[in-house]
């Protein structure tokens, strides 16, 4: 075998040696990423019932109760999707993100994950963040709550899932405010 033939099949195996390392670092990137991926959405993307559309505020990211409203209760609800890496791994629990703001007494935002089951329509509260929980702030906060532990998977085929925001307002003072909401996988 002549040197031009070794070196061609040095360069060969070097080429199929750096494919394959192209190749594993790839799918270690693809699997990585399709763990780190969660379901998102910002304030102003829910659907507010058409009752409330004269007393909510929406800003490019977030919902409020009007300011020149007195005493208002604000619904709003968000689908929620099934997204790869987030939903259909029962190894995982998961957790509940929410950026809100209450300033105190007149203000309130109860945030809640429902299941509505297809065939029969009953609806099931997965997990409820209520701001009262929390000490009072003039700025947004962030807040995460795991759940799921020891409950089943999410099954898409079987249920439809959606968030119910409630933004409540009881004195002029009030400032109820949602900007962001976030399911991720978590550790219980």
């Amino acid at each position: 075998m002549s040197n031009l033939n070794l070196i061609t099949i040095g360069r060969a195996g070097k080429t199929l040696a750096s494919m394959a390392l192209i190749f594993i670092l790839f799918c270690h990137i693809a699997i990585v990423s399709a763990q780190d991926r969660c379901w998102t959405a910002v304030g102003s993307d829910g659907t507010v019932d058409e009752a409330d559309l004269s007393t909510v505020a929406l800003s490019a990211n977030s919902a409020a109760v009007r300011s020149t409203v007195t005493n208002a209760t604000i619904d709003i609800r968000y689908n929620v999707v099934a997204v790869d890496g987030i939903f259909g791994d029962p190894r995982h629990t998961k957790s509940l993100t929410v950026r809100f703001a209450d300033n105190g007494a007149a203000a309130r935002v109860v945030v809640r994950l429902q299941r509505m089951e297809i065939s029969t329509g009953v609806v099931t509260t997965l997990v409820e963040l209520n701001s009262n929980d929390y000490a009072p702030s003039t700025v947004a906060q962030t807040q995460t709550i795991s759940f799921n532990c020891d409950g089943p998977e999410f099954d898409f085929q079987k249920n439809i899932y959606y968030i119910e925001v409630q933004l409540i307002k009881t004195g002029a003072s009030g400032k109820p405010l949602i900007h962001v909401l976030q399911i991720c996988n978590s550790v219980c």
